[in-house]
């Protein structure tokens, strides 16, 4: 059996499959090897009951079981007659990825043009084409235009090209948004350039005839003097334009062409495409404004259930995860990811996915230029790539939609298609309407939580504000100064300088999260230059740096202190952090309008320290030096403060070893180091670890519970693995201890949650701790 014959099976043993046969079985190059139906009552099985059965001849097989055709080997083609629901989901398994699906009428017309072969003479060509346009004339009458589009132009193409003979042909049609002809099918055309070729009604070949509305016919390279835009195929010998008129309004055009020399289009050619495309065009048109209706109906419906998704009270990031999800099942083939846009970082972040249990939403972020979601940032513009490589019938296409609200980047509708189809222009213009009301959407929420941060702020500034002026000890009063806005604006440390002795010289008054010695040697020579920039400048200050510039400190703040119209003071803040994310970003301008307004409050009491007017408490007493629990203490009330302000959750933790000043003896050291060592394993860099006292152990967890399970399961590790320790622990002259709390859940301040997390209960190695959350 030669190579180029075609192996064929009809998915319906009803009249309009039968209808089909004399068709396929003419064509010496194509073979009908199963008939398949799993109705038992269908017009084929009937007949065979009364005698009448196919032709051995024919070699065909019939079946009740659509299996069936999973296992016939080197299936080309599937023509589905039944075009019912259940066999399109049958269709779609992966089996028949690879394999070529058409309908009754697509199979009439692409089978009745193996009848205009070279072979025959002219009259019976003329013939033969005048009975395709009557079946075509058919498609047009027909009530049901449920054919995919995408298959009906397919069709229409197939028509043309080998009616005709051409070798290459293409499909145009006007975007009235544009005025301009769009490619939506092309034969011998990369798939990637059909997307981006736009031709200007007028110019060219293809323009001047979509303006005129006249065919053309060209013999050889058309002149450039005749056209604005002159074939750039060198090798075309021949070539026709046709325009598609419905109504006497040109719609788009059929181009066909050919390199042969052999082969030149004549006049009849020219008639039957005009004949053709006559037709096609109310087929098109017919389909456009059922696909518009279906699409407009279905855009409807969802900017609807966006509308009410993205109003209702959950987080954002859930809301969106909704409508990703909702997008992929009206869109065949669509994977959806939602990034928004990060103004204080210039990031985007993804938000939400299509894909369940996607992990490192709102951890994956891209900078400017990174991949095509951050080409974006800049440009601003729609970004669709097709892939270049196929997969059988598979067409892959990637987009970015940046979201653009108010003049401002919101974030990006991202995606990937692969389907047989592609990405229609219609799912494209969906795409596109509703990613705008999704920026509405996100952009209304974020000024809504601005609006309430803002507000947050505000009233914890005036609260704070108005105690620091009520303070009499002037240290408390400048480390009010210091910790406070760094509490609020959510600064990893700050900085506080005050002019001594009405001289030149700023000197250290009072800091906050510069305990860490590496941190203040990353910090304090941009703090110094940054200091010398307010004194110059005598106003605000933020600096933002890269990761190669500065790998820790990525964002400063800084503003000057007026007492009697004089810089006094200069505060200033590092590595601003938010709700978002871990890492640092730079501080906004909201920020400093923040610290600006503390400012007022600060410079009243700056005055009053430096009049002298306040007098420390107990200045005899002997200075006492920060206990590890008064740190863990400083650092849990800041991390609380960020946690109220963010509706965040965070769990505070102590474990005690009892016994282990006395049950190790000289291995004491060496079991430290394992079980400190443990821990750091399982904790992360930005939760906190501060040993207490010889025997216990502080933690403060960030956003879960979930690090404390981790914790104990390390501790349980330890002792299974440590001999000494085990058997100490067997004998009752060692033990461990835990204790936690929940913030909010089960306490509010540090007091509080200390308190209930130093009520530990023993270590039981036979239980498990993975359900106690």
């Amino acid at each position: 059996m030669p190579d180029s014959i075609k192996n064929i099976a009809i998915i319906g043993a009803n009249k309009e499959g039968l209808k089909l046969l004399p068709y396929l079985t003419a064509d010496k190059a194509s073979r009908v090897v199963l008939i398949a139906d799993e109705n038992r009552d269908a017009m084929l099985f009937k007949m065979n009951e009364l005698g009448y059965r196919l032709s051995d001849k024919l070699d065909i097989r019939v079946t009740n079981d659509l299996s069936d055709l999973k296992k016939v080997p080197g299936l080309d083609i599937i023509v589905n007659a039944l075009q019912d629901a259940a066999t399109e989901k049958f269709l779609e398994s992966p089996e028949f990825r690879d394999i070529e699906k058409l309908g009754p009428l697509s199979t009439r017309l692409i089978w009745g043009v193996k009848v205009s072969a070279p072979g025959k003479g002219t009259g019976d060509r003329i013939n033969d084409q005048t009975t395709l346009l009557t079946s075509l004339r058919e498609i047009v009458d027909a009530v049901r235009l449920t054919i995919d589009r995408k298959e009906l132009l397919t069709v229409i193409l197939k028509l043309a090209t080998e009616s005709t003979r051409a070798e290459r042909g293409s499909i145009m049609l006007i975007s009235p948004d544009e005025n301009m002809l769009r490619v939506e099918i092309a034969k011998g055309m990369d798939e990637e350039v059909v997307r981006k070729i736009r031709v200007p009604i007028g110019e060219g070949i293809s323009g001047k005839v979509a303006k005129d509305g006249k065919p053309l016919l060209i013999a050889g390279k058309a002149r450039g003097g005749e056209f604005a835009r002159p074939m750039e195929r060198s090798d075309v010998k021949s070539a026709m334009c046709v325009p598609l008129v419905v109504n006497g309004e040109v719609i788009g055009v059929i181009n066909v062409s050919s390199s042969e020399s052999s082969h030149v289009f004549t006049n009849e050619d020219l008639n039957f495409l005009t004949s053709l495309a006559a037709l096609a065009a109310e087929v098109i048109q017919r389909s456009n404004e059922y696909e518009m209706l279906r699409v407009s109906a279905a855009k409807f419906n969802f900017w609807k259930e966006v509308d009410s998704i993205m109003s209702s009270a959950i987080p954002l990031d859930k809301r969106l995860n909704t409508v990703a999800r909702r997008l992929v099942e009206i869109i065949p083939g669509l994977t959806c990811f939602i990034y928004t846009f990060d103004e204080d970082r210039n990031r985007l972040f993804l938000s939400a996915s299509s894909i369940k249990d996607t992990v490192g939403l709102g951890l994956l972020s891209l900078r400017a230029g990174e991949g095509m979601e951050g080409a974006s940032i800049e440009s601003m513009k729609d970004v669709f790539l097709v892939d270049r490589t196929e997969e059988g019938t598979t067409k892959r296409v990637y987009m970015t939609l940046p979201m653009v609200s108010h003049g401002a980047l919101i974030g990006t509708v991202n995606g990937q298609v692969v389907s047989a189809q592609g990405l229609s222009k219609y799912h494209e213009a969906f795409l596109k309407d509703i990613r705008t009301l999704i920026a509405e959407c996100v952009y209304k929420h974020r000024q809504s939580e601005k609006e309430k941060l803002k507000s947050r702020k505000m009233f914890a500034v005036d609260e704070a504000g108005l105690e620091l002026i009520s303070m009499k000890d002037p240290k408390k009063v400048v480390t009010i100064i210091v910790t406070t806005p760094a509490a609020i604006l959510g600064a990893e440390g700050a900085l506080l300088r005050i002019q001594q002795n009405g001289g030149k010289r700023f000197q250290t008054a009072a800091t906050f999260g510069l305990d860490d010695k590496s941190i203040r040697e990353y910090f304090l020579p941009i703090e110094k230059e940054t200091v010398m920039e307010v004194l110059r400048k005598r106003e605000t200050v933020s600096r933002e740096f890269s990761e190669d510039a500065s790998p820790y400190i990525r964002s400063v703040l800084a503003r000057p202190l007026f007492v009697d119209g004089k810089t006094a003071g200069v505060i200033t803040l590092f590595n601003k952090t938010s709700e978002a994310t871990v890492y640092p970003c730079g501080f906004s301008k909201p920020d400093g309008d923040t610290l600006a307004r503390f400012s007022v409050y600060a410079e009243k009491a700056l005055a009053n320290v430096l009049a002298g007017t306040l007098k420390e408490p107990h200045k005899e007493a002997p200075e006492h030096k920060e206990t590890p629990l008064m740190q863990f203490e400083q650092r849990v009330e800041q991390e609380l403060n960020r946690a109220r302000r963010f509706d965040k959750s965070l769990v505070l933790a102590t474990v005690r070893v009892a016994g282990l000043k006395d049950a190790f003896g000289e291995g004491k050291a060496e079991f430290e180091t394992r079980l400190i060592g443990f821990i750091r394993k399982r904790t992360r860099s930005f939760d906190i670890v501060v040993r207490l006292n010889e025997e216990t152990f502080g933690f403060l967890f960030l956003d879960t519970g979930e690090k404390v399970l981790r914790l104990i399961g390390t501790i349980t590790e330890v002792i299974a693995n440590d001999e000494a320790f085990h058997k100490a622990f067997l004998e009752g002259k060692a033990d461990l201890l835990y204790g936690y709390a929940i913030f909010p859940k089960e306490g509010d301040s540090f007091a509080e949650l200390f308190s209930k997390a130093s009520r530990r209960t023993r270590l039981d190695l036979n239980k498990s701790y993975n359900q106690e959350f």
